[in-house]
């Protein structure tokens, strides 16, 4: 027959038509222990299309987050750690994921120089997780990393102040010292702001 020595699609003798959802789930850990990110959410995806009813799913799609995560592309990370939340919003690692959020933003804030929109993307997700009923660890977490990014913003205000006043517009000075002062008070820097806004007061 024209057939004769053709291999079928329905007999595929491959490893990965044997390989059991367990096999698939332990290699793709060593991989991410191995720092092989890329392989180890291509096994996982595979995992996921090939064993839809594997028990550890939940596990799949936050171990995908977290690959995206920590190989720094932050932007997937967040949309995979959604899309875990969307389908497993009763999950004992939901605080975790929705911390991961705020720290997928958090870890895109650079120097002085930083945009304030991403900032307050980072506040406003870790705001989620002190909301939740029971955010535990991570609640804590969260509110240390709000201190922090609230400490970000008033940093960039000091910068800018300084930098008004090194050009002579201390009316631009004052404004951003005040901001300081009603924004971010208690973050250390009301001295500094206070100091700047009675010395130029008059200028």
């Amino acid at each position: 027959m024209f057939l004769a020595g053709c291999p079928s699609i329905w007999n595929l003798d491959s490893k990965e038509a044997k390989e059991s959802p367990e096999e698939a789930y332990k290699q793709a850990q060593d991989l991410l222990k191995d720092k092989k990110y890329f392989q180890a959410i291509e096994n996982l995806e595979k995992l996921k299309s090939a064993h839809p009813d594997f028990k550890e799913m939940p596990e799949v799609y936050l171990k995908i987050a977290d690959a995206f995560f920590d190989e720094g592309s932050y932007d997937k990370a967040i949309a995979r750690y959604l899309q875990f939340l969307e389908l497993y919003p009763n999950n004992s690692d939901v605080a975790r994921a929705k911390y991961q959020i705020g720290m997928a933003y958090f870890n895109q804030i650079k120097g002085t120089d930083l945009d304030n929109s991403v900032v307050r993307s980072a506040i406003q997700a870790f705001k989620v997780v002190t909301e939740l009923p029971e955010p535990g660890e991570w609640g804590k977490k969260a509110e240390e990393k709000i201190n922090e990014c609230r400490k970000k913003l008033a940093e960039k205000e000091i910068y800018k102040a300084n930098t008004y006043i090194s050009l002579g517009n201390y009316k631009a000075a004052k404004l951003a010292a005040q901001r300081v002062l009603d924004d971010f008070p208690k973050l250390g820097f009301d001295e500094v702001a206070g100091d700047w806004i009675k010395k130029y007061q008059d200028r």
